[in-house]
């Protein structure tokens, strides 16, 4: 298997090359959308972090209308599967780097407010399950996605998948219940994992690998506006170095892409090309509830 076999679908990316999905405009969205599919980038699902229901709104409708040409015509751009709203329904006390002023309470209402209309794009919703579950069962029967994450709860019950495995929620405990290690052992659990060797080590990278089933293990690169960007940037009001930090050092995502944190994890021999094109493209063709028609684009 050569280098350019490898292609790659990232269910979980802010940006890249100084674009921030949440305030972006269409121009910029399409200029990104051709750099990451020179890195054999072929789908991805936007992700916006907690903000003003009328600016996300703004940023909703402008990835619908993409997607929708997209569906029509696509041509040497990464396509928009759909949007992954990882902000305003998380716990204050897991915030991480976001607002908490965005955040909303976990309600069905709250939801149809803040998407107003373009549910149809919306693909995955990360949230803190602490509260009222009815958003839960009103996006399981949308078969719109529901990840655990920046949450203190050990309930994944009618969870999915866990965002960003270990990152912002509770560390494993030898007595304590944790969603991190119920995540971790239960096979039908699926796991966001950002293999950047920095946001996890080597040894919770290989605890995962050793713990998981290899088609639960999604890959994504959690990747900031700064990534193939020098400068600093602005993301979630705070000013975010080039290494990822905020001023007082809070990591807020990857500066890596995710091709180069799957070439990097091959060079260190920690995954090999057939498994980062199941945990890098495979797994999520299956988790992401595809239409033919979406498959056939990402597979060319």
């Amino acid at each position: 298997m050569k280098k350019e076999d490898l292609k790659f679908i990232d269910n979980h990316t802010h940006g890249a090359y100084g674009v921030n999905f949440n305030n972006c405009n269409y121009d910029e969205v399409k200029y990104v959308l051709k750099k990451l599919y020179k890195r054999n980038i072929k789908g991805i699902c936007p992700t916006l972090v907690g903000d003003e229901n009328k600016k996300i709104i703004k940023q909703l409708e402008i990835f619908s209308k993409i997607k929708r040409e997209q569906l029509k015509k696509i041509d040497n751009e990464t396509f928009i599967i759909g949007v992954h709203l990882e902000g305003s329904f998380l716990s204050s006390l897991k915030s991480g780097i976001q607002d908490k002023k965005n955040f909303l309470k976990l309600t069905k209402d709250n939801f149809k407010l803040l998407t107003a209309g373009y549910e149809d794009i919306i693909k995955i919703v990360t949230l803190a399950n602490e509260e009222d579950i009815d958003l839960i069962k009103y996006l399981n029967k949308k078969n719109i996605i529901v990840q655990l994450g920046h949450t203190n709860s050990d309930n994944i019950k009618n969870i999915k998948g866990l965002t960003h495995i270990f990152n912002a929620m509770p560390q494993i405990h030898h007595r304590n219940p944790t969603c991190t290690l119920k995540g971790l052992i239960d096979d039908n659990i699926y796991c966001e994992v950002i293999a950047d060797l920095i946001h996890l080590s080597q040894d919770i990278i290989n605890l995962i690998l050793k713990t998981k089933p290899k088609d639960r293990i999604i890959l994504i690169s959690d990747s900031l506006p700064n990534a193939h960007h020098k400068k600093d940037i602005i993301f979630c009001n705070k000013k975010i170095n080039r290494f990822g930090k905020d001023e007082k050092g809070t990591l807020a995502g990857s500066v890596k892409t995710i091709d180069e944190i799957a070439i990097n994890l091959i060079k260190k021999n920690i995954l090999t090309k057939e498994d980062i094109n199941q945990m890098g493209f495979k797994n999520q063709i299956k988790y992401l509830n595809l239409e033919n028609r979406e498959i056939d684009i990402l597979n060319k």
